[in-house]
């Protein structure tokens, strides 16, 4: 990593750090400020990642976009602007699919074998979601929720099959941030849910932009192949 790029990162990390004390200090300017513009610096970083092909490059920064723009939408109250900010993280995991599509090595056994935790774990979630929803009166929030869980398992898997590690663990940890705040909201209280729901979440974003970088597959070309 050049002194640019590092640099950019430590900007970054003290960003997001800088988050967390503004959710302590319930500065909502500062809050209004810091969220939507850590993710901005981690477009910046991403605009520096030129060693690999435009379109993977292009829609990650677009997912990134989205991602900024659903933050602010969740930093208003009510169910409107939740279902807002739930959309627009929504089209940015389709936005991420589509990033990570252009990679797509093709299905292994192994990678077919990563469905079964995957979708272990989303049914289960949502169970649990569901009967929390229903059980809080919140039911139109059920249908919008359901398509959420589904598209972000379906990101994980297109992760996996880009054969990037990184976008990987960045997609897991991205549902895991996910997870979390559906958890808090909707089944039950967990104690510092906000400060961690963030820090995985700039983990996430931070590893799928790095995921940019020194990738050796930019294109789909190869196929399916079931090994």
């Amino acid at each position: 990593m050049d002194r640019k790029r590092l640099l950019l990162t430590a900007i970054i990390i003290l960003s997001g750090a800088g988050y967390l004390l503004a959710m302590a200090e319930q500065s909502m300017t500062m809050r209004w400020i810091l969220k939507p513009g850590t993710i901005l610096l981690i477009i910046g970083l991403a605009l520096t990642l030129r060693n690999t092909a435009k379109a993977y490059r292009n829609l990650v920064i677009v997912g990134l976009l989205l991602s900024a723009a659903g933050d602010c939408f969740l930093l208003l109250e009510g169910s409107k602007w939740f279902v807002l900010g739930l959309s627009s993280f929504l089209l940015a995991h389709l936005t991420y699919i589509a990033a990570f599509a252009t990679r797509w090595r093709g299905l292994s056994l192994y990678r077919l074998l990563t469905l079964i935790p995957i979708a272990l774990y989303s049914a289960w979630l949502l169970s649990e979601l569901h009967k929390g929803i229903y059980t809080g009166g919140n039911t139109g929030l059920w249908l919008p929720v359901l398509v959420y869980v589904i598209v972000i398992s379906a990101m994980i898997l297109s992760a996996v099959i880009s054969g990037s590690g990184v976008a990987m663990a960045g997609a897991v940890v991205f549902f895991v941030s996910d997870s979390l705040l559906a958890w808090n909201m909707f089944v039950s209280p967990i104690d510092g849910a906000g400060y961690a729901v963030m820090v995985t979440y700039y983990a996430a974003q931070f590893m799928i932009a790095k995921s940019i970088e020194n990738h050796k597959y930019s294109t789909g070309a190869q196929g399916l192949a079931i090994l």
